[in-house]
């Protein structure tokens, strides 16, 4: 088997070793698609040359081993869920972990976690029919959070981004419009769900909430100081904090972003832009630093 880790500062390599049996309690999963992610950008760049470090925690593939203790599962299953150190080419996970794809979807298009992420924090800000709502942050998780919102019938649903083809790509999967940040009309929003990540975007984000709106911060906001204006305060504004350290509301918001895709409700199909193989993980990384033009998520599918 082989597996991806990071060895020093901004370089990874490729290590071969011999496959392992599920340990009680786990599954192997034989690793279809597997995705870089934000979050993991700090611990590629500010590594110290020490233990190397096994990355990846976005997958979906084929249940290929049972581990003792495990029952309802089947080996040839296809599943999706959480897990660590996925940049390989198979992964031990928990089988409590995961949740098998509905029988219409391909593993080769669907990554549960990241899903899993946007659909539970929507989930906490009263999305309903008839609201006006805006996404601000079009990356990755803002295009999921469009089609999610969509799902719910919004009467105005705005993607917000500096980048027209980001703009574009939003229209043309559930929004209503697109606009850049200059562009958008402070106050006029019953939701706004922040997926920038930086403290201006979450100001912005903040600007455009009307009177007794909700404020999802559901962006990944790890470093560096934050600051909300208090006159979100005045304006009665509700601020959800988008993120839960709860693993069975994870895994009902999955069950639920699996349906929307089940559903033709919710697609990664357009977000998937760029891959690179297994054993070249640094040129995935260095475009997630970089994001190019069109870029919008780089994956890894080590079969290939």
């Amino acid at each position: 088997m082989r597996w991806s880790q990071v060895i020093s500062a901004r370089t990874s390599e490729s290590v071969e070793g011999p496959d392992t049996p599920p340990r009680p309690g786990e599954v192997v999963v034989r690793t279809v698609l597997s995705g870089l992610c934000t979050s993991e950008l700090p611990a590629w760049t500010g590594h110290d040359g020490g233990t190397p470090l096994r990355l990846g925690h976005e997958l979906s593939g084929e249940i290929s081993a049972i581990g003792p203790g495990v029952h309802g599962w089947t080996v040839g299953e296809y599943v999706t869920g959480f897990a660590t150190g996925a940049l390989a080419e198979a992964v031990h996970v928990p089988a409590r972990d995961l949740v098998p794809l509905p029988a219409n979807l391909n593993a080769d298009t669907v990554l549960g976690e990241p899903v899993a992420c946007v659909v539970e924090a929507l989930s906490r800000c009263g999305l309903t029919p008839g609201r006006r709502v805006a996404v601000v942050g079009l990356g990755f998780m803002g295009l999921i959070a469009v089609q999610v919102a969509a799902a719910a019938a919004p009467v105005h649903l705005v993607g917000v981004d500096r980048r027209p083809e980001a703009r574009a790509l939003a229209t043309s999967l559930g929004a209503h419009a697109g606009c850049a940040p200059a562009d958008a009309e402070p106050g006029s929003f019953d939701m706004v769900v922040e997926l920038t990540g930086s403290a201006g975007g979450l100001q912005l984000a903040g600007e455009l909430t009307a009177e007794h709106g909700v404020l999802c911060i559901a962006g990944y906001h790890h470093h560096g100081s934050r600051a909300l204006d208090i006159e979100l305060w005045y304006r009665g504004v509700t601020i959800v904090n988008g993120f839960t350290p709860q693993r069975h509301r994870q895994l009902q918001a999955l069950r639920e972003g699996l349906q929307l895709m089940s559903d033709r409700r919710l697609t990664l199909e357009p977000l998937l832009t760029h891959q690179v193989p297994l054993d070249d993980l640094d040129a995935g990384f260095r475009q997630l630093a970089k994001k190019p033009a069109g870029f919008v998520k780089c994956v890894v599918r080590p079969g290939t």
